[in-house]
């Protein structure tokens, strides 16, 4: 499968991004790189603006946009999503965000987005229900939040340190196995501790918690702080300990693992680990903010939704898509290369997703994380 140089950069801002934020809550904006992406053919469209992440500022995952109206939208690029809110609320003039499920609570309490008309979302009835249906799509019955990319994380493994036979049989619990203390490695982000530990204790939903449920997954990342070689902050860094044999296991997603086995690295990853893969959406908003022409927002967005851009979301990235009919159009062997020969929402059920939060609750979940780093 084609990995686009464009997911190194996403995953690196991403960490970066998310490890700046859990070691200091307060300390936000940093400055946002804001400029125009032209597409090759023509210069960009003034009346509408895409604040989003590196990667996804390309004209191939809108391109009945720009058959539409003859050039890609003017588009601004944030390294962080903490980072965008605060340009939003700073007033930033935005007509399309490009947000993630975990943050939409935080993003709807402060007032930056507002609802969009389902009559003017072409792919709105095409959307895979259990993307629809997810909480803080929708508000007061209007949508809120276009789940759009997501994609999966799991247990990255190297096969001459592990038995492929035993990592199959411990899934994510190979993650706490003491026979492999010191050759560990873990993301340095709150989301994916946090996932981690309710995939260990079966907890579907970090959003509804009890006090005894916290307790319980800070034990977790602390008897798994004691088995690590180190926490991660880049892919790359992830990467390279897996290549070198640094480390045995670690958390991680499918794009470094096709690259090591490119280059003969004895790796594999578990498409779906014991216990479910951990799950994350992302999507498109309606920033209030926007001062640009709003039929053009709509039509990026259905654009962005509809199986052309799709198709090559989910062939060149790796990544899933939303819209139920763009996997009848792509190439049945990545399909099944992604592991949802039995469909997406099949595969989903199986999974912990990425939770939003609301600001309370994150700043305990972020409390609990840096409390657990410092254990000694």
């Amino acid at each position: 499968m084609k990995i686009k140089k464009e997911i190194d950069e996403i995953m690196t801002a991403r960490s970066m991004g998310r490890r700046a934020f859990n070691a200091k809550l307060a300390t936000l904006g940093l400055a946002t790189l804001t400029l125009p992406v032209l597409p090759s053919t023509a210069k960009a469209d003034s009346d509408m603006t895409y604040f989003t992440w590196a990667g996804y500022d390309i004209p191939e995952l809108h391109p009945s946009y720009i058959e539409k109206h003859g050039a890609s939208p003017s588009m601004s690029l944030f390294a962080d999503l903490e980072e965008a809110l605060v340009k939003l609320r700073s007033g930033f003039s935005v007509d399309v965000a490009h947000p993630c499920s975990s943050n939409i609570e935080r993003w709807h309490e402060a007032g930056v987005l507002k609802p969009m008309d389902a009559s003017k979302l072409t792919n709105w009835d095409n959307l895979i229900p259990a993307f629809r249906d997810m909480p803080g799509v929708s508000i007061d019955g209007q949508p809120l939040f276009i789940p759009n990319d997501w994609g999966s994380h799991s247990v990255a493994y190297r096969t001459d340190l592990i038995d492929p036979d035993y990592a199959n049989e411990k899934g994510w619990e190979l993650l706490l196995d003491e026979k492999y203390s010191g050759k560990l490695a873990m993301w340095d982000s709150i989301e994916a501790a946090i996932a981690f530990a309710a995939v260990i204790l079966e907890i579907k939903d970090t959003s509804q918690v009890t006090d005894a449920q916290i307790k319980d997954m800070k034990d977790v990342l602390v008897r798994q702080k004691e088995l690590l070689r180190t926490y991660w902050i880049s892919e790359s860094d992830a990467e390279a300990m897996l290549a070198s044999g640094e480390v045995a296991a670690s958390y991680l997603w499918s794009g470094p693992i096709y690259r090591l086995q490119e280059q003969g690295i004895p790796v594999d990853y578990l498409q779906d680990p014991k216990g479910g893969a951990i799950s994350w959406v992302c999507g498109l908003v309606m920033p209030n903010t926007g001062k640009g022409d709003e039929q053009k927002a709509y039509d990026f967005i259905n654009a962005w939704t509809s199986p052309d851009a799709g198709k090559y979301l989910v062939e060149a990235y790796g990544y899933g898509h939303s819209n139920s009919k763009t996997y009848d159009v792509v190439d049945p062997a990545v399909v099944e290369g992604m592991g949802l020969s039995g469909g997406v929402t099949k595969y989903l059920e199986n999974t912990t997703p990425f939770r939003s939060w609301n600001t309370d609750l994150l700043k305990r979940y972020v409390l609990m994380f840096e409390e657990v780093k410092a254990e000694i």
